[in-house]
This record gives structure tokens, sequence and C-alpha cells, in this order.
């Protein structure tokens, strides 16, 4: 099982992404990533002398069960984003799911997986992640996926297996992909469909390892993440060095969060089509100001830093960045501080707490799935609290829960 934010299993809130069966859940290292499973829930604005029910089709999201990580759409994104006045509170909403099938992940964690940080870029490690181009050889030849091997080096669809069990099991995660792919793993289209893949897949299962699929396959990812596609082959470390680590991905196609030495990258602005940008530094300049929108904070790691004015100016420069203006489309936004870790953090807590109505603990949750290196100091905590209060008319997390 992926690992809670205190070490611990949580099956009502975390699912595997994929991890050896053999490995102990308490040794497994941070950059595996967990998925969202909280229920759904309807939004509302509550006025501060009473309750007032939403309206049909009024700020809610929906209540259907389903299964998996979160793929907001835009409206999600910005739902909500009208500026809170003192006469009104908001009535906390909860996540929503969407339906992925067990043994998937999507093309967003795979993208979140290769630009993982734990003190350094995971992907620099070469046991942290066995990708396995399942399609043909020409295929691979042409593009895969960022240190993707072809499947067929490693996993013989005749002979077996051509890489000790032993040094499988050093993998944290061991992921799969063919060209396309959305049928359940083990049913008659998909093998139908990627008889290779499912080879793999059952043949790696036999061994002990828990493999996962991409969903959508190799099509799917190149077509959101064209950048991290290669036709290089990227397997020792000297190499692996030499990558290029993405910010997170927060919310799809819309919010990422990172450090300063991405920010001033233009390569990852204009990859990841950034328009808008939120530089919390008080010492880093801002990169490209005739090029694109900033909000400038000047914020220090510390604890004693004030936060009242930056939590609401943040949250509305990104919402109003997200939802565009009339005959112009949404943009996206990256929010950045020093390293990516605190200052950053606090910010994009406080615009998920505020626009999409999430309790402190919902959004640091969802925060830390898609950017495990994501730590704000104590202070920082502390008057997220204090705002949470001030959104909610009363405090929903206890800070026990907040497990850095």
């Amino acid at each position: 099982m992926a690992r809670s934010q205190d070490g611990c299993t949580d099956s009502s809130t975390f699912w595997p992404v994929a991890v050896k069966k053999a490995a102990n859940p308490e040794c497994l290292p941070s950059k595996t990533m967990g998925i969202a499973l909280s229920r759904s829930d309807k939004c509302r604005i509550v006025s501060s002398t009473g309750l007032r029910s939403s309206a049909p089709g009024e700020n809610s999201a929906s209540c259907s069960e389903m299964n998996g990580i979160v793929k907001p759409s835009r409206n999600d994104i910005i739902q909500g984003s009208q500026t809170n006045n003192e006469e009104e509170l908001l009535v906390p909403a909860l996540p929503e799911k969407a339906d992925i099938e067990r043994g998937y992940v999507t093309p967003q964690q795979v993208y979140n997986l290769l630009n993982a940080e734990a003190g350094e870029p995971a992907l620099h490690d070469p046991y942290y992640m066995l990708i396995l181009d399942c399609r043909s050889a020409d295929r691979y030849k042409q593009s895969h996926l960022v240190t993707a091997r072809a499947s067929v080096t490693v996993i013989h669809p005749d002979l077996g297996c051509l890489i000790s069990c032993v040094q499988l099991q050093e993998f944290s995660i061991i992921l799969l992909y063919a060209e396309e792919g959305h049928s359940p793993v083990g049913s008659q289209e998909a093998r139908a469909d990627n008889p290779t893949l499912q080879h793999c897949f059952f043949q790696l299962s036999a061994l002990g390892m828990d493999p996962v699929i991409l969903l959508g396959g190799y099509s799917a990812f190149h077509s959101l993440y064209p950048f991290l596609c290669t036709p290089r082959m990227v397997l020792l470390e000297s190499e692996r060095r030499l990558l290029t680590i993405y910010p997170s991905e927060i919310l799809e196609g819309a919010l990422y969060q990172g450090s300063a030495s991405q920010a001033q990258d233009y390569r990852i602005i204009k990859n990841l089509h950034i328009t808008h940008v939120v530089n919390a530094t008080a010492e880093i300049s801002d990169a490209f100001p005739n090029v694109l929108r900033y909000l400038r904070l000047r914020l220090s790691d510390d604890a004693q830093q004030d936060l009242r004015q930056a939590l609401p100016e943040a949250s509305r420069f990104i919402a109003a960045a997200l939802r565009g203006s009339p005959g112009s489309p949404g943009g996206r936004v990256l929010v950045h501080c020093s390293l990516g870790r605190s200052r950053s953090s606090v910010l994009t807590l406080g615009f998920l707490m505020e626009q999409r109505r999430w309790s402190l603990l919902h959004a640091f949750r969802w925060l830390k799935e898609r950017r495990t290196c994501a730590a704000p100091n104590a202070g920082f905590l502390r008057q997220l609290s204090e705002y949470e209060e001030q959104l909610f008319g009363r405090r929903l997390t206890s800070l026990d829960d907040i497990r850095l």
C-alpha cells in the first residue's frame, strides 16, 4: 500500500501506485505516489446569519461515487472564484473522484512521478522507476517515455525474464505501457489489443511484482507531455542527471508548483504553456516580466512571516488567471519559491482551500500526493489553520493530522 502522511497505510485515502509486493510499506521511499479517494460533495456559500442552500447547478460538484484520481474540469478548478467578504462563510467540499480501473495510472500521475523530488530529483536514481515500453521495436526507436526500456530487453515474450528477480525488486515502481490502452487488465479486449503488455504484466505479477499500466498508453501521454518523450535511451545515472525536472502538476493543465530554477527556465515555461507566475520569494527577481504576468509577494521562509494578505491575494490572482477573461481562454499558473517546498506550498494550499472549498487536511493530502516534497513550515501551517477558520467559520483540521 502507499503510505499515508505519517508513514502508515491508510486504505481509505490511498491505494498503491506500483510497488513490489515483497516491499515493506514502512521502508518504501517517499517518491511513491498515492491516489486520492475522498468522496465528492456539494459546494455552497453560507451567510454568516444562516444557511442558504445551493440552487440547482449553483457551485455544486458531482456526487457520483467513482474510483481513482481526480481529473477536474476547468469549471471545477475555478468554481467559487468569487471573493469572500466578512459576511460570507464557505461550506466545505470534498475532492471529487474519477473512474480509473485499478492497476492503471493516469498520464498526470506518471508526469508527477517522473518529476518527483525528495531531497533531489527521484529520477536521478536508476532504481527509482522501471518503465517498460511494450510496443514494437520500431515504435520504441522512434520515441518513448524518458528512461523507458524496450520490454523485450527485460521481459522476453517467450524465454521469460532476462533481468533477475533480485534486480526487479530493487525498483520502487514498475510501469508498463502500450500504444494505447483503456480495457481492464486481463480482459479479452486487453489481451487482443496489447498481448505483449498483458504478457509482461502477468509475468511480472507471477514473479511477485505489482506493475501498473499507463492509462491510454503512449499516445495519451505524448499528447499531453511530448517534451518527456525521446528517441534516446537514457538509463545511466550520469545520463539521468542531465534530464530536465519539471514543476509538479497540482491541477491538470492549470496549476503547477516548483522551484525558482524551474521558473527561470524558459524551456519549462514554454513546454507547460505557463502564462502567469506567483513568485513567493523576496530574493529572486521575476525572470520573464515582458512575457508573463507576475504576482510578487516577497515572502520569507520564516515561521513569523505574516500571511494574512498574501493568502487571499494569491488565491484571487490564481483564480483570475485560470478563469481568463471574456474572449480570452484561461491560462496556466506556476507558483514558486526558492525550492518549491514551503512558501509556494502555503500559497497553493490557500488557493485550494478558498477556491475549491477544501479543508486544510484535504488540500494538504491533495498537494502531497502530487508534490511529495511539499513542506510548509510550522508557522505557515498554524496560519493556514487560522485561515481555515476564517473561510469556514470553524477549524476543520487538527494540525496533529498533518504529517510532513
